[in-house]
C-alpha cells in the first residue's frame, strides 16, 4: 500500500501481510504456499498444523496466536503471549512495518526420592505486520495484561470511515 497505490484498505490485507521468523527449520510444505492465492490458506494451514505447537517443547521458537480487528478509528492487534512478562516483549515500527518480538525461558525441577528431573525451555518469536498508510505510527500504543498483548494502531482523521446512507429508488 506504499508508493501511491490505492488508499482503499481491507483489514484482511493486514493479516495477509504477516510474516513469521523462526529460529528453527520449518518444513517447506508450510511456507511455500503462493501468497497471491488466498493468504488465509497459508495461515489456516499454518495454525491448524499439529506438528507445530504454540510453544515448541525444545523451546527454540514459538508462534503466538494473533487477532487483527478494525474499527472506524483504529486497527487492533491482539497476541496471546502466556508466560511472558512485559519486559520480555519488544515492539518497533520501522518503515511502515510493525514488529513484535519476544523471548521466554522457563526452568522446571522435580525431585521425588530417587527420581530427579530438570528441564529448561527457551523460546523466541517475531511477527511483522505491514501497516497501511492511514495508520499514525507515532501514536501506536501497547498494553500487556493477563498474557495478552494488545497493540492499538490509530487511523489518521482523514482515513476514518464516514458512513453515508444512500437512498435506493425503485425503478
Amino acid at each position: 500500500m506504499r508508493n501511491n497505490e490505492s488508499k482503499n484498505f481491507n483489514h484482511h490485507d493486514l493479516q495477509g501481510a504477516i510474516t513469521m521468523a523462526f529460529t528453527t527449520l520449518v518444513p517447506s510444505t508450510r511456507v511455500n504456499a503462493h501468497p497471491a492465492r488466498s493468504p488465509f490458506n497459508l495461515f489456516d494451514a499454518f495454525f491448524n498444523d499439529s506438528r507445530l505447537p504454540a510453544a515448541n517443547s525444545n523451546g527454540t521458537s514459538f508462534s503466538p496466536r494473533v487477532d487483527v480487528n478494525e474499527s472506524e478509528t483504529a486497527y487492533e492487534i491482539s497476541a496471546e503471549l502466556p508466560g511472558l512478562a512485559d519486559k520480555d516483549i519488544e515492539i518497533t515500527v520501522v518503515d511502515g512495518m510493525l514488529t513484535l518480538k519476544g523471548e521466554k525461558s522457563s526452568e522446571q525441577e522435580e525431585k521425588q526420592g530417587n527420581y530427579y528431573r530438570q528441564e529448561r525451555a527457551y523460546g523466541s518469536f517475531e511477527r511483522s505486520f505491514r501497516l497501511p498508510d492511514e495508520v499514525e505510527a507515532d501514536n501506536v500504543e501497547a498494553n500487556f495484561k493477563n498474557g495478552v498483548l494488545t497493540v492499538g494502531l490509530p487511523k489518521s482523521e482523514e482515513a476514518q470511515s464516514v458512513v453515508h446512507k444512500v437512498e435506493v429508488k425503485a425503478g
